[in-house]
């Protein structure tokens, strides 16, 4: 074995471990890869070491993250989900039906986690309306969104690092190709979910949290029974200090909703910054416990009045946005208490309460150990939610909602078909029909400036573009040939199939482990390996690796769509556990029968 294969091998190693420890971020330890393989001499030029930056896989991801968020500004997605909303029905295997239908087919066009976000509230509705569990739909949702993302080149990022780096080598796997496997494993798991699957679907009686839009979150958090009105008067010991010096959580456990503050004859809305300096006549909307709140206005000379009924529903009208965040694995935050991670300073929102377990808890918060799955109720600003929606140590369940001008709509998905038709055709690469695309979707205004700066996920992107070059150097010095002659020892044994079928779990356990667009660029090789040793077709292979790569069903934390739904659907991890591995083996089963026909 030669030094550049143990360095190439060691360098595999790291990186697995890493993305599994999650010791530092995931892209930070893709940008490590091009440095040690370029410092090494594992690859021969600087060129090669940094070719995943200039990769077209990585420029067409980038573009369709903006034509993902085109769709979702100009209403698209939004016109899908209200149109589910409106045929509704009370059958819940109507319902799931429905609900994976339609969220398999918008998933094939946007972002897994996108589609998922836009169909939350509906399906809460519809839960509600049919007098179900959410924890009936909630997991449908999630699984629908993943399995739907395999049909088309753009749906998943596996897909599109697949078929551009065989284009790269001049092979060729046309989007009618993920189409003929994606389509019949969708509807096969669309169908065993909607009429087998279901019955392990949990029924939570009691710890189940059907909250999604804003009144129906500080419905479940029991928000308006303890809200309070104050007003500070000349002699307020409060008046002219900042929120941060007042430090009304600290010293009171009181948490600040709204500022009101009078201009002439009406009063104008002032969110609660920690800069913010509270001036005589303010009114403030404080959330906690009766005994605190009296406790403050006596201390502090601060006249105390009752919130009113249909208060909570005045401050929502305000430009209070009311939002749900959990805490994914391995994040940063994990073992952090809000004080240490100075939450307040660095988002400008406040945290309510804590939903942990069943157990809501909205006291002494600012020294609370934050654990994994915790539900964290947090209330301001919408643009400050959305800024701690794309903080990698946060998940946001809701966001709120969003501007969307739905006149564009039609413009959008002619806009999304003219990236797509032109590659299907064989006409042009997907990179350049898809930054054609982003582009004009910009110029139409389909989608703004701040939501091109909120979609384009520089993580993401770094993390593929740095793990290409790992790609390269397991090729290079044949590491890839190797582990693709330990697969292919299962051929004489179990054939075709079994190659097949070990392609596809070994690629769904490196990508539960790690990352999915990280095992696809690690995996692509070996699959071309696997291809010229075994006589089977390059897309068959490649097919087998792209598909793993999306089977993400039994653990929560395998896919961001199971953790956004995971809170809403009350679900544990076992619950996923139970049903996913019904999908698992169904899109595994599926996904081999139809390879081994093309």
């Amino acid at each position: 074995m030669s030094i550049h294969q143990i360095v190439a091998i060691a360098t595999l190693v790291a990186a697995v471990i890493l993305f599994i420890s999650e010791a530092i971020p995931l892209w930070m330890t893709a940008l490590a890869i091009p440095v040690v393989l370029a410092a090494t001499g594992t690859l021969e030029s600087a060129d090669q070491a940094l070719a995943g930056f200039g990769n077209p896989a990585v420029l067409a991801l980038a573009a369709i993250f903006v034509l993902g968020q085109g769709m979702q500004e100009s209403g698209v997605a939004s016109l899908m989900a209200q149109g589910l909303q409106r045929v509704g029905g009370r059958s819940e295997t109507v319902l799931i039906l429905s609900i994976m239908v339609s969220v398999a087919f918008l998933s094939a066009f946007m972002s897994n986690a996108a589609t998922v976000a836009v169909f939350l509230p509906a399906v809460a509705v519809l839960a509600r309306r049919a007098e179900l569990h959410p924890s009936r739909l909630m997991m449908p949702l999630s699984f629908a969104a993943i399995v739907g993302g395999t049909t088309t080149i753009i749906g998943t990022t596996p897909n599109l690092i697949l078929a551009e780096g065989l284009r790269v080598r001049g092979e060729v796997i046309a989007m009618a190709d993920f189409a003929k496997i994606g389509v019949p494993v969708t509807m096969a798991c669309i169908a065993y979910m909607t009429f087998v699957g279901r019955r392990w679907l949990p029924l939570r009686t009691g710890g189940e949290r059907r909250r999604q839009v804003p009144d129906e979150l500080a419905q479940a958090y029991g928000l308006p029974s303890k809200l309070h009105r104050m007003r500070l008067g000349e002699d307020s010991t409060c008046a002219r200090k900042s929120l941060r010096e007042a430090d009304l959580d600290d010293e009171y456990g009181l948490k600040v909703v709204l500022v009101s503050r009078p201009r002439g004859t009406r009063m104008r809305t002032v969110h609660p910054t920690p800069d913010l300096v509270l001036e005589v006549g303010d009114e403030l909307f404080l959330e906690g416990a009766d005994e605190d709140a009296w406790r403050f206005s006596e201390e502090c000379w601060v006249q105390y009045g009752m919130a009113k009924v249909g208060s909570m529903d005045e401050i929502l009208e305000q430009g209070v946005s009311l939002a749900e965040v959990t805490i994914p694995p391995r994040s940063e935050a994990i073992g952090e208490t809000l004080r240490s991670l100075k939450f307040r300073n660095e988002f400008s929102l406040s945290v309510l309460a804590i939903w942990r377990r069943d157990e809501i808890r909205d006291s002494g918060l600012a020294d609370v150990p934050l654990e994994l799955g915790d539900a964290l109720l947090v209330s301001g600003a919408g643009r400050d939610i959305r800024r701690l929606g794309r903080d990698g140590r946060f998940i946001a369940l809701f966001e709120g909602a969003q501007e969307q001008d739905v006149r564009r709509a039609p413009l959008a998905i002619g806009l999304l078909l003219l990236a797509l038709i032109p590659p299907l055709l064989g006409l042009l690469p997907l990179a350049v029909t898809a930054l054609g695309a982003a582009v004009l979707m910009r110029a139409t205004r389909c989608v703004s400036m701040a939501g091109i700066r909120e979609c384009m996920d520089f993580r993401i992107l770094f993390l593929i573009a740095g793990t290409i070059p790992l790609g390269m150097a397991l090729e290079q010095h044949e590491v890839a040939s190797d582990a693709a002659q330990g697969l292919l020892t299962i051929e004489p044994l179990l054939g075709a199939t079994g190659v097949i079928a070990a392609l596809f779990i070994v690629s769904a356990v490196l990508s539960t482990t790690s990352n999915n667009g990280a095992a696809a660029v690690i995996l692509a090789p070996v699959a071309l390996e696997v291809a010229a040793g075994s006589g089977l077709d390059v897309r068959t292979t490649v097919l087998a690796v792209a598909f793993g790569t999306s089977c993400a069903f039994m653990l929560p934390f395998a896919h961001q769509c199971n953790l956004m739904v995971m809170g809403s659907g009350g679900y544990r991890t076992s619950d996923f556990a139970k049903a996913g591995i019904g999908m698992s083996i169904v899109m595994a089963a599926t996904t081999v029968f139809f390879l081994q026909l093309l």
